[in-house]
Protein backbone atom coordinates (compact mmCIF):
# COMPACT_ATOMS: atom_id res chain seq x y z
CA UNK A 1 0.00 0.00 0.00
CA UNK A 2 1.46 3.73 -0.37
CA UNK A 3 2.57 4.97 2.45
CA UNK A 4 0.74 7.88 3.52
CA UNK A 5 2.70 11.11 2.70
CA UNK A 6 2.95 12.55 6.11
CA UNK A 7 4.57 9.20 7.56
CA UNK A 8 7.83 10.09 4.96
CA UNK A 9 9.78 12.34 7.30
CA UNK A 10 9.40 9.41 10.05
CA UNK A 11 10.87 7.17 7.39
CA UNK A 12 13.23 9.16 6.24
CA UNK A 13 14.54 10.30 10.05
CA UNK A 14 15.52 6.58 10.40
CA UNK A 15 16.79 6.33 6.78
CA UNK A 16 19.14 9.12 7.67
CA UNK A 17 20.14 7.60 11.19
CA UNK A 18 21.19 4.43 9.14
CA UNK A 19 23.35 6.50 6.76
CA UNK A 20 25.23 7.74 9.21
CA UNK A 21 25.83 4.20 10.77
CA UNK A 22 26.75 3.28 7.18
CA UNK A 23 29.50 5.23 7.06
CA UNK A 24 31.16 3.65 9.26
CA UNK A 25 31.07 0.35 8.07
CA UNK A 26 34.19 -0.99 6.87
CA UNK A 27 34.36 -2.92 3.27
CA UNK A 28 34.20 -6.13 5.02
CA UNK A 29 31.21 -5.39 6.62
CA UNK A 30 29.84 -4.08 3.31
CA UNK A 31 31.38 -7.14 1.87
CA UNK A 32 29.24 -9.23 4.33
CA UNK A 33 26.12 -7.18 3.94
CA UNK A 34 26.30 -7.78 0.13
CA UNK A 35 26.85 -11.39 0.70
CA UNK A 36 23.21 -11.66 3.07
CA UNK A 37 21.18 -9.95 0.41
CA UNK A 38 22.34 -12.28 -2.23
CA UNK A 39 20.85 -14.83 0.11
CA UNK A 40 18.06 -13.66 0.32
CA UNK A 41 16.87 -12.88 -3.25
CA UNK A 42 18.05 -16.07 -4.48
CA UNK A 43 15.49 -17.37 -2.00
CA UNK A 44 12.88 -15.17 -3.27
CA UNK A 45 13.50 -15.54 -7.12
CA UNK A 46 10.56 -17.50 -8.43
CA UNK A 47 8.37 -15.47 -6.49
CA UNK A 48 9.63 -12.47 -7.54
CA UNK A 49 9.72 -13.38 -11.39
CA UNK A 50 6.21 -15.14 -11.13
CA UNK A 51 4.93 -11.76 -10.04
CA UNK A 52 6.50 -9.60 -12.82
CA UNK A 53 5.09 -12.08 -15.32
CA UNK A 54 1.34 -11.34 -14.12
CA UNK A 55 2.05 -7.58 -13.72
CA UNK A 56 2.44 -8.00 -18.01
CA UNK A 57 0.06 -10.28 -18.44
CA UNK A 58 2.75 -12.57 -19.71
CA UNK A 59 2.91 -16.31 -21.06
CA UNK A 60 5.39 -19.00 -20.96
CA UNK A 61 8.38 -16.99 -22.76
CA UNK A 62 8.29 -13.90 -20.21
CA UNK A 63 8.94 -16.11 -17.35
CA UNK A 64 12.66 -16.61 -18.88
CA UNK A 65 13.12 -12.74 -19.12
CA UNK A 66 11.40 -11.56 -16.27
CA UNK A 67 14.13 -14.17 -13.87
CA UNK A 68 16.70 -13.03 -15.82
CA UNK A 69 16.24 -8.90 -15.67
CA UNK A 70 15.04 -9.46 -12.17
CA UNK A 71 16.30 -11.86 -9.62
CA UNK A 72 19.15 -12.84 -11.58
CA UNK A 73 20.37 -9.73 -12.50
CA UNK A 74 20.35 -8.76 -8.71
CA UNK A 75 21.75 -11.61 -7.54
CA UNK A 76 24.98 -11.35 -10.11
CA UNK A 77 25.71 -7.36 -8.82
CA UNK A 78 25.17 -8.39 -5.79
CA UNK A 79 27.86 -10.94 -6.07
CA UNK A 80 29.95 -8.71 -7.93
CA UNK A 81 29.61 -5.87 -5.08
CA UNK A 82 30.14 -8.26 -2.43
CA UNK A 83 33.64 -9.66 -4.02
CA UNK A 84 34.44 -6.07 -5.03
CA UNK A 85 34.41 -5.00 -1.16
CA UNK A 86 36.39 -8.04 -0.27
CA UNK A 87 38.88 -7.25 -2.23
CA UNK A 88 38.92 -3.05 -1.24
CA UNK A 89 39.17 -5.00 2.35
CA UNK A 90 42.04 -6.56 1.68
CA UNK A 91 44.36 -4.40 -1.14
CA UNK A 92 42.30 -1.14 -1.52
CA UNK A 93 41.39 -1.63 -5.23
CA UNK A 94 38.80 -4.39 -6.56
CA UNK A 95 40.50 -6.80 -9.17
CA UNK A 96 39.39 -6.62 -12.88
CA UNK A 97 39.58 -9.37 -15.54
CA UNK A 98 42.94 -7.85 -16.65
CA UNK A 99 44.90 -5.04 -15.05
CA UNK A 100 44.65 -1.72 -16.58
CA UNK A 101 46.37 -0.70 -19.43
CA UNK A 102 46.97 2.76 -22.12
CA UNK A 103 45.27 2.49 -25.37
CA UNK A 104 47.46 4.65 -27.29
CA UNK A 105 51.34 3.92 -27.58
CA UNK A 106 53.76 5.75 -30.27
CA UNK A 107 54.87 4.38 -33.27
CA UNK A 108 57.47 2.84 -31.47
CA UNK A 109 55.36 0.97 -29.39
CA UNK A 110 55.97 3.00 -26.40
CA UNK A 111 53.15 3.82 -23.55
CA UNK A 112 52.30 7.81 -23.95
CA UNK A 113 50.89 8.05 -20.17
CA UNK A 114 49.82 11.47 -20.31
CA UNK A 115 48.07 11.93 -23.87
CA UNK A 116 44.95 13.79 -23.35
CA UNK A 117 43.43 11.44 -26.60
CA UNK A 118 44.99 8.20 -24.94
CA UNK A 119 42.31 6.42 -22.62
CA UNK A 120 42.75 3.69 -19.44
CA UNK A 121 41.23 0.50 -20.62
CA UNK A 122 40.28 -2.52 -18.22
CA UNK A 123 38.68 -5.41 -18.69
CA UNK A 124 35.90 -6.10 -16.30
CA UNK A 125 34.52 -9.29 -18.22
CA UNK A 126 34.60 -11.95 -18.01
CA UNK A 127 34.74 -12.87 -14.48
CA UNK A 128 36.39 -16.28 -13.58
CA UNK A 129 34.59 -16.96 -10.40
CA UNK A 130 31.25 -16.28 -12.26
CA UNK A 131 31.70 -19.40 -14.73
CA UNK A 132 31.76 -16.71 -17.38
CA UNK A 133 33.95 -17.97 -19.56
CA UNK A 134 31.69 -21.23 -19.77
CA UNK A 135 28.86 -19.53 -19.80
CA UNK A 136 29.50 -16.44 -22.04
CA UNK A 137 31.94 -17.97 -24.48
CA UNK A 138 33.83 -15.32 -26.17
CA UNK A 139 32.96 -12.06 -24.09
CA UNK A 140 34.89 -9.38 -23.40
CA UNK A 141 34.10 -6.09 -21.95
CA UNK A 142 36.55 -3.43 -21.62
CA UNK A 143 35.63 -0.48 -19.83
CA UNK A 144 37.28 2.80 -20.78
CA UNK A 145 38.65 5.72 -18.33
CA UNK A 146 39.86 9.15 -19.06
CA UNK A 147 43.56 9.09 -18.19
CA UNK A 148 44.04 11.37 -15.72
CA UNK A 149 48.51 11.41 -16.49
CA UNK A 150 49.55 7.59 -16.77
CA UNK A 151 48.50 4.78 -15.08
CA UNK A 152 49.96 5.76 -11.75
CA UNK A 153 47.63 8.47 -11.72
CA UNK A 154 44.73 6.39 -12.72
CA UNK A 155 45.85 3.97 -9.88
CA UNK A 156 45.58 7.05 -7.38
CA UNK A 157 42.18 8.24 -8.13
CA UNK A 158 41.02 4.64 -8.21
CA UNK A 159 41.82 4.38 -4.62
CA UNK A 160 40.40 7.42 -3.37
CA UNK A 161 37.42 6.76 -4.91
CA UNK A 162 37.23 3.33 -3.60
CA UNK A 163 38.00 4.79 -0.37
CA UNK A 164 35.82 7.54 -0.64
CA UNK A 165 32.88 7.26 -2.85
CA UNK A 166 30.85 4.22 -0.43
CA UNK A 167 30.89 6.88 2.32
CA UNK A 168 29.10 9.67 0.91
CA UNK A 169 26.34 9.53 2.66
CA UNK A 170 22.80 11.21 2.87
CA UNK A 171 19.81 10.04 1.96
CA UNK A 172 18.78 9.33 -1.76
CA UNK A 173 15.15 9.00 -2.98
CA UNK A 174 15.05 6.51 -5.71
CA UNK A 175 11.85 6.59 -8.54
CA UNK A 176 11.66 3.07 -10.26
CA UNK A 177 11.39 2.25 -13.57
CA UNK A 178 8.22 -0.05 -14.31
CA UNK A 179 8.58 -1.42 -17.36
CA UNK A 180 11.92 -4.03 -15.64
CA UNK A 181 11.52 -5.42 -12.18
CA UNK A 182 14.95 -5.77 -11.52
CA UNK A 183 15.84 -2.03 -12.50
CA UNK A 184 14.60 -0.15 -9.21
CA UNK A 185 16.72 -3.61 -6.87
CA UNK A 186 19.81 -2.59 -8.86
CA UNK A 187 19.51 1.51 -8.33
CA UNK A 188 19.38 0.66 -4.25
CA UNK A 189 22.10 -1.67 -4.70
CA UNK A 190 24.54 0.81 -6.16
CA UNK A 191 23.07 4.27 -3.90
CA UNK A 192 23.85 1.97 -1.13
CA UNK A 193 27.20 -0.01 -1.73
CA UNK A 194 28.61 2.16 -4.47
CA UNK A 195 27.53 6.11 -2.56
CA UNK A 196 26.49 5.29 0.86
CA UNK A 197 23.43 6.42 0.90
CA UNK A 198 20.43 4.80 2.51
CA UNK A 199 17.50 4.92 0.19
CA UNK A 200 13.75 5.08 -0.05
CA UNK A 201 12.51 3.56 -3.56
CA UNK A 202 9.25 4.48 -4.80
CA UNK A 203 8.10 2.00 -6.47
CA UNK A 204 6.01 2.44 -10.02
CA UNK A 205 2.44 1.70 -9.57
CA UNK A 206 2.63 -0.74 -11.81
CA UNK A 207 5.08 -2.88 -9.31
CA UNK A 208 2.95 -2.47 -6.04
CA UNK A 209 2.46 -6.43 -5.98
CA UNK A 210 6.43 -6.48 -5.95
CA UNK A 211 6.80 -4.13 -2.84
CA UNK A 212 6.16 -6.72 -0.32
CA UNK A 213 8.35 -9.58 -2.52
CA UNK A 214 11.25 -6.78 -3.04
CA UNK A 215 11.18 -6.48 0.65
CA UNK A 216 11.93 -9.58 1.56
CA UNK A 217 14.24 -10.51 -1.44
CA UNK A 218 16.13 -7.00 0.25
CA UNK A 219 15.76 -7.35 3.67
CA UNK A 220 19.36 -7.57 5.24
CA UNK A 221 19.22 -3.59 4.17
CA UNK A 222 15.85 -2.82 5.60
CA UNK A 223 16.99 -4.59 8.52
CA UNK A 224 20.11 -2.49 8.71
CA UNK A 225 18.11 1.02 8.39
CA UNK A 226 19.09 1.66 4.79
CA UNK A 227 15.76 0.60 2.78
CA UNK A 228 12.57 1.57 3.47
CA UNK A 229 10.24 0.89 -0.06
CA UNK A 230 6.69 2.81 -1.07
CA UNK A 231 4.38 2.31 -3.58
CA UNK A 232 2.52 5.83 -5.36
CA UNK A 233 2.11 8.05 -8.50
CA UNK A 234 3.77 11.60 -8.65
CA UNK A 235 2.06 13.13 -5.68
CA UNK A 236 4.45 10.21 -3.34
CA UNK A 237 7.35 11.31 -5.38
CA UNK A 238 7.21 15.11 -5.40
CA UNK A 239 6.65 14.51 -1.55
CA UNK A 240 9.59 12.26 -1.39
CA UNK A 241 11.77 14.12 -3.30
CA UNK A 242 10.81 17.78 -1.41
CA UNK A 243 11.83 16.30 2.07
CA UNK A 244 14.65 18.28 3.74
CA UNK A 245 16.04 15.19 4.54
CA UNK A 246 16.47 14.13 0.98
CA UNK A 247 20.27 15.03 0.07
CA UNK A 248 20.20 13.13 -3.77
CA UNK A 249 17.20 11.70 -6.46
CA UNK A 250 17.92 8.91 -8.91
CA UNK A 251 15.55 8.35 -11.67
CA UNK A 252 15.32 5.65 -14.30
CA UNK A 253 12.62 6.65 -16.57
CA UNK A 254 11.57 9.31 -19.86
CA UNK A 255 12.74 12.37 -20.68
CA UNK A 256 8.64 13.57 -19.65
CA UNK A 257 9.26 12.22 -16.41
CA UNK A 258 12.88 14.01 -15.85
CA UNK A 259 11.50 17.51 -17.24
CA UNK A 260 8.68 17.66 -14.59
CA UNK A 261 11.04 16.24 -12.22
CA UNK A 262 13.70 19.00 -12.38
CA UNK A 263 12.16 21.23 -14.33
CA UNK A 264 8.11 21.76 -13.58
CA UNK A 265 7.42 21.94 -16.84
CA UNK A 266 8.96 24.79 -18.15
CA UNK A 267 11.28 24.67 -21.43
CA UNK A 268 15.12 24.45 -19.47
CA UNK A 269 16.14 26.56 -22.72
CA UNK A 270 14.26 29.62 -22.36
CA UNK A 271 16.41 32.05 -21.22
CA UNK A 272 16.58 33.07 -17.63
CA UNK A 273 15.37 29.37 -17.00
CA UNK A 274 16.25 27.88 -13.32
CA UNK A 275 15.75 24.29 -12.50
CA UNK A 276 13.12 23.66 -10.24
CA UNK A 277 14.79 20.53 -8.32
CA UNK A 278 17.64 22.22 -6.03
CA UNK A 279 18.88 18.59 -5.31
CA UNK A 280 21.55 16.50 -7.13
CA UNK A 281 19.88 14.17 -9.35
CA UNK A 282 21.36 10.97 -11.75
CA UNK A 283 19.43 9.38 -14.08
CA UNK A 284 19.10 7.12 -17.09
CA UNK A 285 16.54 8.17 -19.76
CA UNK A 286 16.47 5.80 -22.54
CA UNK A 287 17.99 5.91 -26.41
CA UNK A 288 16.88 5.60 -29.75
CA UNK A 289 18.71 2.55 -30.09
CA UNK A 290 20.32 1.93 -33.18
CA UNK A 291 22.27 -1.59 -34.51
CA UNK A 292 24.40 -0.92 -37.34
CA UNK A 293 25.04 -3.77 -39.95
CA UNK A 294 28.14 -3.48 -41.64
CA UNK A 295 28.49 -4.36 -45.13
CA UNK A 296 30.61 -7.54 -46.12
CA UNK A 297 30.35 -11.46 -46.47
CA UNK A 298 28.53 -13.20 -43.56
CA UNK A 299 28.12 -17.06 -43.42
CA UNK A 300 24.74 -18.63 -43.25
CA UNK A 301 25.20 -19.49 -39.86
CA UNK A 302 26.56 -15.64 -39.03
CA UNK A 303 23.51 -14.10 -40.61
CA UNK A 304 21.23 -16.02 -38.53
CA UNK A 305 22.64 -15.55 -35.34
CA UNK A 306 22.72 -11.93 -36.16
CA UNK A 307 19.35 -11.74 -37.39
CA UNK A 308 18.02 -13.60 -34.55
CA UNK A 309 19.87 -11.28 -31.86
CA UNK A 310 18.32 -8.22 -33.63
CA UNK A 311 15.00 -9.79 -33.41
CA UNK A 312 15.17 -10.86 -29.77
CA UNK A 313 16.44 -7.44 -29.12
CA UNK A 314 13.07 -5.90 -30.57
CA UNK A 315 11.42 -8.55 -28.84
CA UNK A 316 12.96 -8.48 -25.14
CA UNK A 317 10.24 -7.28 -22.67
CA UNK A 318 7.62 -6.69 -25.79
CA UNK A 319 9.96 -3.77 -26.33
CA UNK A 320 9.64 -2.32 -23.22
CA UNK A 321 12.89 -1.73 -23.02
CA UNK A 322 14.86 1.43 -22.76
CA UNK A 323 17.58 -0.16 -25.11
CA UNK A 324 15.58 -2.09 -27.53
CA UNK A 325 16.45 -1.88 -30.98
CA UNK A 326 14.33 0.35 -32.67
CA UNK A 327 16.80 1.43 -36.10
CA UNK A 328 18.90 -0.96 -38.17
CA UNK A 329 21.21 0.57 -40.40
CA UNK A 330 22.43 -1.22 -43.32
CA UNK A 331 24.31 -0.80 -46.34
CA UNK A 332 22.06 -0.26 -49.41
CA UNK A 333 24.10 -1.87 -51.81
CA UNK A 334 25.09 -4.91 -49.39
CA UNK A 335 24.03 -8.51 -51.29
CA UNK A 336 22.83 -9.74 -48.22
CA UNK A 337 20.91 -6.90 -47.26
CA UNK A 338 17.30 -8.66 -48.61
CA UNK A 339 18.21 -12.18 -47.13
CA UNK A 340 19.33 -10.24 -43.44
CA UNK A 341 15.96 -8.53 -43.45
CA UNK A 342 13.92 -11.47 -44.24
CA UNK A 343 15.47 -13.23 -41.18
CA UNK A 344 14.74 -10.67 -39.14
CA UNK A 345 10.97 -10.23 -40.06
CA UNK A 346 10.29 -14.12 -40.48
CA UNK A 347 11.85 -14.21 -36.29
CA UNK A 348 9.52 -11.74 -35.45
CA UNK A 349 6.37 -12.75 -37.48
CA UNK A 350 6.93 -15.90 -35.85
CA UNK A 351 6.49 -14.38 -32.06
CA UNK A 352 2.83 -14.32 -30.91
CA UNK A 353 1.85 -10.93 -30.30
CA UNK A 354 2.06 -10.00 -26.41
CA UNK A 355 -0.31 -7.99 -24.54
CA UNK A 356 0.50 -4.32 -24.10
CA UNK A 357 0.85 -3.61 -20.67
CA UNK A 358 2.57 -0.58 -20.21
CA UNK A 359 0.44 2.68 -19.26
CA UNK A 360 0.24 4.49 -22.97
CA UNK A 361 1.27 1.86 -25.12
CA UNK A 362 -1.58 1.03 -27.53
CA UNK A 363 -1.96 4.81 -28.28
CA UNK A 364 1.41 5.75 -29.10
CA UNK A 365 1.63 2.15 -30.99
CA UNK A 366 -1.19 3.20 -33.12
CA UNK A 367 0.12 6.55 -33.72
CA UNK A 368 3.60 5.26 -35.32
CA UNK A 369 1.96 1.71 -36.72
CA UNK A 370 -0.32 4.06 -38.44
CA UNK A 371 -3.35 1.60 -37.78
CA UNK A 372 -5.48 0.75 -34.74
CA UNK A 373 -4.23 -1.75 -32.68
CA UNK A 374 -6.17 -5.61 -31.99
CA UNK A 375 -9.04 -5.42 -29.72
CA UNK A 376 -7.76 -7.92 -27.85
CA UNK A 377 -5.59 -5.74 -25.99
CA UNK A 378 -2.11 -7.46 -27.86
CA UNK A 379 0.08 -5.44 -29.97
CA UNK A 380 1.78 -6.77 -33.11
CA UNK A 381 5.23 -6.74 -34.14
CA UNK A 382 6.03 -4.53 -36.79
CA UNK A 383 9.87 -4.52 -38.41
CA UNK A 384 9.46 -1.76 -41.39
CA UNK A 385 12.12 -1.69 -43.78
CA UNK A 386 13.48 1.05 -46.53
CA UNK A 387 12.50 3.85 -44.04
CA UNK A 388 13.86 7.18 -45.41
CA UNK A 389 14.52 8.97 -42.21
CA UNK A 390 13.90 12.63 -44.20
CA UNK A 391 10.70 11.96 -45.09
CA UNK A 392 9.27 9.65 -42.00
CA UNK A 393 11.49 11.27 -39.34
CA UNK A 394 8.71 10.58 -36.31
CA UNK A 395 9.99 6.78 -36.43
CA UNK A 396 13.65 8.13 -35.02
CA UNK A 397 12.39 11.72 -33.16
CA UNK A 398 12.09 10.16 -30.29
CA UNK A 399 11.88 6.78 -28.41
CA UNK A 400 8.88 4.78 -29.51
CA UNK A 401 8.09 2.69 -26.48
CA UNK A 402 6.40 -0.28 -28.03
CA UNK A 403 7.21 -3.36 -30.26
CA UNK A 404 8.33 -1.27 -33.17
CA UNK A 405 11.68 -0.79 -35.11
CA UNK A 406 12.50 -0.10 -38.45
CA UNK A 407 15.54 -0.13 -40.76
CA UNK A 408 17.48 2.39 -43.23
CA UNK A 409 19.61 1.66 -45.48
CA UNK A 410 22.56 3.89 -46.07
CA UNK A 411 23.99 4.70 -50.20
CA UNK A 412 27.81 3.78 -50.06
CA UNK A 413 30.63 1.76 -52.01
CA UNK A 414 32.56 1.38 -49.81
CA UNK A 415 33.33 0.87 -45.65
CA UNK A 416 34.74 4.13 -45.41
CA UNK A 417 31.76 6.09 -46.50
CA UNK A 418 29.55 3.48 -44.67
CA UNK A 419 31.28 4.16 -41.53
CA UNK A 420 31.45 7.73 -41.73
CA UNK A 421 27.51 8.37 -42.72
CA UNK A 422 26.69 5.72 -40.12
CA UNK A 423 28.70 7.47 -37.80
CA UNK A 424 27.03 10.97 -38.73
CA UNK A 425 23.67 8.94 -38.23
CA UNK A 426 23.11 7.65 -35.14
CA UNK A 427 24.90 10.83 -33.54
CA UNK A 428 21.76 13.22 -34.42
CA UNK A 429 19.65 10.21 -33.40
CA UNK A 430 18.23 11.27 -29.43
CA UNK A 431 20.07 9.49 -26.68
CA UNK A 432 23.54 8.38 -26.06
CA UNK A 433 22.62 5.20 -23.81
CA UNK A 434 23.91 2.30 -25.97
CA UNK A 435 24.26 0.88 -29.50
CA UNK A 436 25.19 -2.13 -31.38
CA UNK A 437 27.56 -2.67 -34.54
CA UNK A 438 27.74 -5.78 -36.52
CA UNK A 439 31.11 -6.65 -37.97
CA UNK A 440 31.78 -8.93 -40.49
CA UNK A 441 35.25 -11.75 -39.90
CA UNK A 442 36.59 -11.12 -43.19
CA UNK A 443 36.98 -7.34 -43.68
CA UNK A 444 40.71 -6.42 -44.93
CA UNK A 445 42.97 -5.30 -42.76
CA UNK A 446 42.20 -1.02 -43.64
CA UNK A 447 38.61 -1.83 -43.68
CA UNK A 448 38.87 -3.53 -40.27
CA UNK A 449 40.73 -0.75 -39.00
CA UNK A 450 37.88 1.98 -39.90
CA UNK A 451 35.09 0.00 -38.51
CA UNK A 452 37.25 -0.41 -35.34
CA UNK A 453 37.63 3.42 -35.37
CA UNK A 454 33.76 3.93 -35.93
CA UNK A 455 33.65 1.78 -32.78
CA UNK A 456 35.58 3.70 -31.02
CA UNK A 457 34.65 6.80 -31.27
CA UNK A 458 30.62 6.03 -30.88
CA UNK A 459 29.45 8.34 -28.74
CA UNK A 460 27.51 6.31 -26.23
CA UNK A 461 27.86 4.91 -22.44
CA UNK A 462 28.11 1.30 -24.16
CA UNK A 463 29.18 0.03 -27.54
CA UNK A 464 28.48 -3.62 -28.43
CA UNK A 465 30.16 -5.51 -31.02
CA UNK A 466 27.97 -8.16 -32.60
CA UNK A 467 25.47 -8.50 -29.43
CA UNK A 468 22.82 -6.20 -28.14
CA UNK A 469 24.12 -3.86 -25.48
CA UNK A 470 21.41 -5.09 -23.06
CA UNK A 471 23.96 -7.75 -21.94
CA UNK A 472 25.88 -4.73 -21.00
CA UNK A 473 23.32 -3.95 -18.08
CA UNK A 474 23.06 -7.72 -17.24
CA UNK A 475 26.74 -8.04 -16.26
CA UNK A 476 26.58 -5.86 -13.29
CA UNK A 477 29.99 -4.32 -13.53
CA UNK A 478 29.70 -2.61 -16.52
CA UNK A 479 29.06 1.11 -15.85
CA UNK A 480 25.88 1.78 -16.84
CA UNK A 481 24.88 4.99 -18.17
CA UNK A 482 24.47 7.96 -21.44
CA UNK A 483 28.04 8.95 -22.52
CA UNK A 484 29.39 11.53 -20.20
CA UNK A 485 28.19 15.00 -21.13
CA UNK A 486 25.02 14.77 -20.00
CA UNK A 487 23.52 18.14 -18.17
CA UNK A 488 20.35 19.63 -16.42
CA UNK A 489 19.34 21.22 -19.50
CA UNK A 490 20.34 18.54 -22.04
CA UNK A 491 20.75 15.06 -20.37
CA UNK A 492 20.51 12.87 -23.46
CA UNK A 493 20.21 9.52 -21.79
CA UNK A 494 21.20 10.74 -18.11
CA UNK A 495 23.47 11.92 -15.55
CA UNK A 496 25.79 9.09 -14.04
CA UNK A 497 26.19 6.07 -13.86
CA UNK A 498 24.93 2.44 -12.31
CA UNK A 499 26.35 -0.57 -11.96
CA UNK A 500 30.20 0.40 -10.98
CA UNK A 501 30.58 -1.85 -8.27
CA UNK A 502 34.47 -1.71 -9.09
CA UNK A 503 34.57 2.20 -8.39
CA UNK A 504 35.96 3.04 -11.13
CA UNK A 505 37.02 6.87 -12.13
CA UNK A 506 36.69 8.86 -14.49
CA UNK A 507 34.52 6.61 -16.91
CA UNK A 508 34.62 7.08 -20.45
CA UNK A 509 32.60 4.32 -22.22
CA UNK A 510 32.54 -0.04 -22.43
CA UNK A 511 33.36 -1.74 -25.59
CA UNK A 512 31.54 -5.35 -25.23
CA UNK A 513 32.19 -7.88 -27.66
CA UNK A 514 30.94 -11.13 -28.31
CA UNK A 515 31.46 -13.45 -31.23
CA UNK A 516 29.24 -13.32 -34.57
CA UNK A 517 27.68 -16.63 -33.65
CA UNK A 518 26.69 -17.27 -30.07
CA UNK A 519 26.51 -21.12 -29.27
CA UNK A 520 24.21 -22.41 -27.77
CA UNK A 521 21.40 -20.63 -28.54
CA UNK A 522 21.00 -17.53 -25.02
CA UNK A 523 17.95 -18.53 -23.35
CA UNK A 524 16.83 -15.11 -23.13
CA UNK A 525 15.61 -15.44 -26.60
CA UNK A 526 12.09 -15.90 -26.68
CA UNK A 527 11.41 -19.00 -28.65
CA UNK A 528 14.23 -20.78 -26.37
CA UNK A 529 11.92 -23.76 -25.22
CA UNK A 530 14.00 -24.28 -22.12
CA UNK A 531 14.99 -20.88 -20.87
CA UNK A 532 13.23 -20.63 -18.02
CA UNK A 533 14.69 -23.89 -17.04
CA UNK A 534 18.00 -22.53 -18.04
CA UNK A 535 17.67 -19.17 -16.17
CA UNK A 536 16.86 -21.14 -13.24
CA UNK A 537 19.72 -22.96 -13.30
CA UNK A 538 22.51 -19.97 -13.30
CA UNK A 539 20.17 -18.26 -10.43
CA UNK A 540 20.89 -22.08 -8.30
CA UNK A 541 24.42 -21.45 -9.35
CA UNK A 542 24.94 -18.17 -7.98
CA UNK A 543 22.81 -18.87 -4.96
CA UNK A 544 25.67 -21.41 -4.11
CA UNK A 545 28.57 -19.01 -4.70
CA UNK A 546 26.35 -16.91 -2.46
CA UNK A 547 26.62 -19.46 0.42
CA UNK A 548 29.64 -20.68 0.14
CA UNK A 549 32.04 -18.99 -2.35
CA UNK A 550 33.88 -20.68 -5.08
CA UNK A 551 33.97 -24.61 -5.00
CA UNK A 552 32.46 -27.43 -5.87
CA UNK A 553 28.87 -26.77 -5.21
CA UNK A 554 29.03 -24.17 -7.39
CA UNK A 555 30.31 -26.44 -10.30
CA UNK A 556 28.30 -29.08 -9.57
CA UNK A 557 24.86 -26.53 -9.95
CA UNK A 558 26.42 -25.60 -12.91
CA UNK A 559 27.30 -29.31 -14.27
CA UNK A 560 23.43 -29.91 -13.80
CA UNK A 561 22.20 -27.16 -16.95
CA UNK A 562 24.34 -29.49 -19.20
CA UNK A 563 21.59 -31.66 -20.61
CA UNK A 564 19.35 -28.81 -20.80
CA UNK A 565 22.19 -27.05 -22.91
CA UNK A 566 22.91 -29.23 -24.59
CA UNK A 567 19.88 -30.41 -25.91
CA UNK A 568 19.02 -26.97 -27.13
CA UNK A 569 21.94 -27.25 -29.02
CA UNK A 570 21.26 -30.76 -30.81
CA UNK A 571 17.26 -29.66 -31.15
CA UNK A 572 17.62 -25.62 -31.68
CA UNK A 573 14.17 -24.08 -32.69
CA UNK A 574 12.86 -24.46 -36.11
CA UNK A 575 14.07 -21.48 -38.18
CA UNK A 576 10.74 -19.62 -39.46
Amino acid sequence: MPEPIDCLNTTLTALADGARRHAARDASARAALAVACAERVAGMADDWARTAVAIKLGGPAALAEEIATGPLGTLRLLLLTAWAQTEIAKNGLPQPSRPPRLSHATNEGNQRPSDPASLVELDVMPVGTLFDPMIFRGHRATVRCVNPGGLHAFERSWRREAEERPRSGGVAVVLGAGNVSGLAAADVICQIFEHGRAVLLKLHPLHASLEPILGRALEPLVAAGLLAIVTGGAETAQAAVAAPLVTHVHLTGGQGAFDALVWGGRDPHAAGAEPLLAKPITCELGNVTPWIILPGRYTPAQLACQADTVAASIANNTSFNCIATKLVITCRAWPQRDEFLALVGRRLASLPARQGWYPGAATAWETIAGRPAPADGTLPWVFRTGLDIERDRAWVAREWFVPVAAETAIAADDIEAFCTRAGGLVHGLPGSLAASVTLPATLATRDRQRAELLVEHLEYGVVAVNGWSALAYAMGNIPWGGFPGGTLAAPASGIGRVHDPLLLPLVHNTILRTPLVVWPTPPWFPWHAGGAKLARGLVATYASLARGGPGLGPLMQLTRMLPDVLLSAVRPPARP
